[in-house]
């Protein structure tokens, strides 16, 4: 009887020491399953953005002076001083360079003396001529009255008629000789080579002693307030273009800074080469910041607006390998869904303009984007 309880006992200690084991390897496998879960990966996030932004018809071109002369003399001579040099500014009317004017000054006091010669005269025969004219009424009414003789009273009026013919051959003279002054003050002008208008030399091509004549270069003068943006436009997208249309562009001397400008020109006629519009805007330069030749990227204005969705440049990767870029959005439970996004063009700054892939009030990740990957859990390092 005695050995009844001690099996029952035996019994029992099996059971709790089988439980025991079985409770541990649970346990293992709760801790083995622990172990392989991937942990959560910590990213900053950032909001999607929706903003309107100006639809625009992009374009490049060069900058060209406004005016651009080759300022030659009006005589030929020998260059007596220039005293301007590259780069100067000089204003309409500034004396470019001058040439030798002793020739030239001579006919201009010979012409003058000649001058003064024929007003004298003119005066002389004038007045002669008042005498002339009188005396011929004198006589012709003593004529009348029989107190004078005919012969004499037709002498008068001959010397009257002579007198006046010589007052109109005066005249001419005296138009000549102003002439001739004129001539001689032109050709004392010209050895003088003033600018035309407004600028800045952008050549002098002669020296102190050589010798011009009229088809000789002597400055290139550059107006360039304002500038003309000559822009190649896509045969295409001809309908797109019009005058007035509002005109930004950048260049790469002046990174981030935009000049403003508008088209005042459209070439009626398609480079057949190229199957392009060649279109012109004017584009302000008070400072002369700008330079011809400069080569530019414009944005045209097309008068209308598209919704913009913008997030931060650390939120797009590009995949080298499709060439073409993502992101990754974080949903309500807290995991990275991986999105192919479409960027939109003429991308710069610290943001990236999409235009598809992502939703306006969306998050993305900012950061640790190399952890990431389809239904990654997330936690919020910070949010902006």
């Amino acid at each position: 009887m005695s050995r009844i309880p001690t099996l029952f006992v035996s019994v029992l200690a099996l059971s709790a020491s089988l439980a025991a084991l079985g409770g541990c390897r649970r346990e293992a496998a709760l801790d083995a399953a622990k172990a392989q879960r991937p942990p959560l990966v910590p990213v900053r996030t950032a909001m999607v953005i929706g903003q309107d932004e100006p639809v625009t018809l992009q374009a490049t071109g060069s900058f060209v002076a406004d005016e651009d002369s080759d300022v030659a003399p009006d005589a030929s001579g020998r260059v007596m001083a220039t005293p301007v040099d590259v780069g100067q500014f000089v204003k309409q009317g500034t004396v470019l360079v001058k040439l030798r004017a002793v020739d030239a000054g001579l006919r201009l006091d010979e012409a003058k003396a000649a001058a003064s010669r024929a007003e004298a005269n003119v005066r002389l025969v004038e007045s002669q001529n008042t005498l002339a004219q009188t005396t011929a009424e004198r006589y012709g009414r003593l004529l009348a009255t029989g107190d004078l003789s005919r012969e004499v009273a037709d002498q008068a009026k001959t010397q009257a008629e002579t007198s006046t013919q010589n007052v109109a051959t005066a005249r001419a003279s005296l138009a000549e000789a102003q002439a001739q002054l004129a001539l001689a003050e032109k050709a004392v002008a010209d050895v003088v080579v003033s600018a035309p208008f407004a600028g800045f030399i952008s050549a002098r091509n002669v020296s102190v002693g050589e010798y011009v004549q009229p088809s000789t270069p002597v400055i290139k003068l550059l107006k360039v307030d304002p500038l003309r943006l000559q822009l190649v436009v896509p045969g295409i997208e001809t309908g797109h273009v019009s005058r007035g249309q509002k005109v930004t562009s950048t260049v790469d001397a002046f990174p981030g800074q935009v000049f403003q400008g508008e088209i005042t020109a459209v070439n009626p006629a398609i480079v057949q080469q190229s199957r392009s519009l060649i279109v012109e805007a004017r584009v302000p330069n008070p400072d002369a910041v700008l330079k011809p030749g400069m080569f530019a990227v414009a944005q045209i204005d097309q008068g209308r607006t598209t919704r913009a969705l913008i997030v931060p440049r650390a939120a797009v990767v590009e995949d080298a390998n499709t060439n073409s870029f993502r992101v990754f959005a974080i949903d309500r439970d807290n995991r990275a869904r991986l999105r192919v996004v479409l960027l939109a063009p003429r991308q710069s700054g610290e943001t990236v303009r999409l235009v598809s892939g992502v939703k306006e009030g969306e998050r993305v990740a900012t950061s640790n984007l190399n952890q990431l990957y389809d239904s990654a859990a997330v936690t919020h390092a910070e949010t902006r």
